[in-house]
């Protein structure tokens, strides 16, 4: 690489992919990275104040997803993990909920769950089915619906009639 593209490259900027933020709690996609096509004070700026668009890599499996689909995307330095269940950010503790792949791109709101790994206690992220659930249980409501019969009708255009008996022609 010649000293221009050197200079010119692109860097990569090393963060924690957040796909929801509750009270209290982060529901944490893993690892990540972006790329800095601007300067890189300026795009730390923008991660800083939640306002990055473009895409983010994703760890481990290296997919690249849409800034937009998550919450917010911090720096590894101003990100610290102390065990798998919390973590430092923004001056504060916060505990954690590990977020499955199959949920990255999930557009509803995630609750967590607690799961056995390893012998100790960890929170997984799930999509949260709850409003579902609570529709399908809600007693049916009547139909305002009215069912109209054609005018001057009463019955279709069948009518009953005595059975003829075969009986006494023969």
């Amino acid at each position: 690489m010649g000293l221009a593209g050197w200079l010119t490259r692109k860097k990569h900027v090393s963060l924690w992919v957040v796909k929801q933020i509750d009270d209290g709690l982060l529901h944490v996609c893993g690892k990540g990275s972006v790329m800095a096509d601007s300067k890189l004070s300026e795009t730390l700026r923008q991660l800083r104040e939640g306002n990055f668009q473009g895409p983010v890599r994703m760890g481990g499996n290296d997919a690249v997803l849409n800034s937009a689909q998550f919450a917010t995307l911090i720096p590894e330095e101003e990100f610290r993990l102390v065990n798998d269940n919390e973590a430092l950010w923004q001056n504060r503790p916060w505990q954690l909920a590990w977020v499955p792949q199959r949920c990255w791109l999930h557009e509803g709101r995630l609750t967590s769950q607690p799961v056995d790994f390893q012998g100790q206690t960890r929170r997984i992220s799930v999509e949260d089915t709850s409003q579902i659930r609570a529709k399908a249980e809600a007693p049916r409501t009547r139909s305002e619906f009215v069912s109209i019969e054609p005018l001057g009708h009463t019955t279709p255009g069948w009518q009953l009639v005595d059975r003829d008996d075969d009986s006494s022609h023969s």
